[in-house]
């Protein structure tokens, strides 16, 4: 039998979205687009907030455990200092953005536009073999990409369409991406999906945006177990270790009572798995 876990509070960071947080070995690293900065805490150091000059909607580790980033049409280079170096720029519908990214084993960049607008459809999915490369559209008719991540063997493309309220799996095949499968619709569950990641056991975590928890779904997207988290909207999660799960907050749309009754929002969480 599983133990309870135990939810706390590491940073009271008040961002207005939290997402992509990131371990990088030393730090967990995240980044509020809309207020452009990154934010970084050390075990025992103060928190960071650190000025950057464009929004940065997304983070990914590299395997030499450097940053980057997806930027409104384009990966970069992030530095902790704040500077960033980007990379070339995509041709992008009218309307549309880079969102949430990842980075696969062999290097290789994946991201998803959507339309400031929200509007369905107009999501699409872009990869670039390095942050010096032109990204490439291999894939449409999304609504809002979010939480992607690509499976332990390489073959999968996990995505989250938070519009659509869906857990999509892309094989992943020499000339792109083949057809998309369904893995979950989330059915029983509050709020939408937003941020993802993958355990080291292969589960797929999910945040819960509105729903205040995250989801822990087994790979063929039945529930295991929904962990409340004292924040309604759940942004983004990552594993510092197989035990230790950091969760990202936002503060954006949150009503003066909400923001009383949690107070936490906007901050960062560990979960003691």
């Amino acid at each position: 039998m599983m133990g309870e876990p135990a939810v706390r509070l590491l940073a009271d960071a008040g961002v207005a979205i939290g997402e992509s947080p990131l371990w990088l070995g030393d730090a967990v690293m995240w980044t509020d687009p809309v207020t452009r900065r990154m934010l970084r805490l050390a075990p025992g150091a103060e928190l960071q907030s650190i000025p950057v000059e464009r929004p940065i909607w997304s983070l990914a580790r590299r395997s030499d455990e450097t940053a980057v980033g997806a930027l409104d049409d384009g990966f970069c280079l992030t530095y902790r200092s704040g500077a960033i170096t980007p990379g070339p720029v995509a041709q992008l519908d009218p309307g549309c953005r880079f969102n949430d990214m990842t980075v696969d084993a062999s290097g290789g960049l994946w991201v998803g536009a959507m339309h400031r607008g929200v509007l369905a459809t107009r999501g699409a999915i872009y990869h670039a073999t390095s942050v010096e490369a032109v990204p490439r559209r291999l894939a449409g008719g999304l609504g809002v990409p979010n939480g992607m991540k690509t499976s332990p063997d390489g073959r999968t493309l996990y995505l989250i369409d938070t519009l659509a309220r869906t857990l999509l799996a892309y094989p992943i095949v020499p000339e792109g991406l083949d057809e998309p499968v369904i893995v979950s619709d989330f059915l029983g569950l509050a709020g939408k999906p937003d941020g993802m990641t993958i355990a080291p056991d292969g589960s797929i975590w999910v945040a819960m945006w509105g729903g205040g928890s995250v989801v822990q779904l087994a790979p063929d997207g039945a529930t295991l177990r929904e962990i409340a988290i004292p924040a309604p909207h759940v942004s983004s999660l990552c594993f510092a270790a197989p035990d230790r799960l950091l969760v990202t907050t936002s503060r954006m749309r949150l009503s003066p009572r909400a923001l009383a009754d949690y107070p936490g929002s906007g901050g960062l969480f560990e979960v003691r798995l």
